[in-house]
């Protein structure tokens, strides 16, 4: 039977690392965060030099180790030119479109250890001053900048504040908890799997329970830009379960109320036996599930696979809607997702 989800726990879990900015290149803040939660749990964890947070929490076995792992590396920028009227024109961190940042709100954590506010705008943002083609121009970052909240209108002002190229830019995530249950955020890819992980911890930890094969927790940093779990797992690993959000988008399966679990992505089939088992886990335990295909995705547990490892992979994760745009998922998917975590690690 599977313990009791602390849905509140994981929710409040979840907002606050939500808020914590941690674009891939800068996530120290994050770890930190998910490591000072996790230390009410019953194993220790360890910060990596790249990064990354890894613990292992001793099963009831020890003949087939299984590892979880999330990552809290997240879409960002970085400044890639201060231009002559004092604006900064940025680079891409992650794979997101030009379109779903416009007009966002922007941290800018510049060289010398301020942070500044600003936002993300088209060079032609004013519709009293230019045309309708030039305001609906292509956008890329020759016609996008960040107006900086300082008073700065050249180079050397924006330089003198402290900002150079390289500094790293965060997204305002905007979370926000509705009543009915959905939660709206940038960034729910991949905080809504890390939280999910720590809830079915929780859940297993405050019923006196451990895994039943010593499992190692492993919360990645650099999955954005498709390295993030390449490493960090003992060498005698059997299963990999990677929980990752779920593609909520017309012609696919998942929805914002289900756990789902991949069959495919864009770099091909995870194992087939460990997918039937998840599936069978499901069923078993009367959970709300899918099964489906993205087909541009990838995920923490193919970079490990790329990397040489030698273990079954699998995929789940909660539906989110909206994928690296502003995001949605509800409650439900969450909790899904957390008992079938939780289910995994009892079997």
């Amino acid at each position: 039977m599977i313990p009791t989800i602390n849905e509140e726990k994981m929710v409040d879990f979840l907002v606050g690392l939500l808020n914590t900015p941690s674009p891939t290149g800068d996530t120290n803040r994050a770890i930190t965060y998910v490591q000072q939660a996790f230390a009410e749990l019953p194993f220790s964890t360890q910060i990596a030099a790249k990064g990354f947070l890894t613990g292992a929490w001793t099963g009831v076995r020890q003949d087939a180790p299984r590892a979880l792992t999330a990552h809290v590396d997240t879409l960002g920028a970085m400044v890639r030119e201060v231009k002559e009227n004092g604006r900064l024109r940025i680079t891409q961190l992650g794979g997101w479109s030009w379109t779903s940042v416009e007009g966002e709100g922007v941290t800018i954590f510049a060289a010398n250890g301020r942070a500044y506010r600003g936002t993300i705008l088209p060079t032609t943002a004013s519709v009293h001053a230019h045309t309708r083609d030039e305001r609906n121009a292509t956008r890329d970052d020759t016609n996008t900048e960040v107006r900086i909240d300082a008073v700065t209108a050249s180079r050397e002002e924006t330089r003198q504040l402290g900002i150079q190229v390289g500094d790293i830019i965060a997204f305002d995530p905007r979370v926000e908890l509705s009543d009915t249950g959905f939660i709206r955020s940038r960034h729910l890819d991949d905080k809504a799997c890390v939280a999910t992980i720590y809830a079915a911890l929780l859940a297993l930890a405050d019923a006196g329970l451990q895994p039943q094969q010593t499992t190692t927790i492993h919360i990645s940093n650099y999955e954005e830009v498709g390295h993030g779990a390449a490493t960090g797992f003992p060498s005698d690993l059997v299963d990999l379960l990677t929980v990752d959000m779920a593609v909520v988008a017309p012609h696919q399966e998942s929805d914002e109320y289900s756990v789902t679990i991949c069959a495919k992505d864009s770099a091909g089939p995870y194992h087939l036996g460990f997918r039937r088992e998840l599936e069978a886990l499901a069923q078993t335990n009367q959970l709300n599930f899918k099964t489906d295909i993205y087909p541009y995705y990838a995920s923490d547990g193919e970079a490990f696979w790329h990397a040489g490892g030698n273990v079954r992979v699998g995929l789940i994760g909660p539906g989110v809607d909206a994928s690296h745009h502003y995001e949605r998922t509800h409650r439900d998917a969450l909790k899904q997702t957390a008992q079938l975590i939780a289910a995994y690690l009892l079997s």
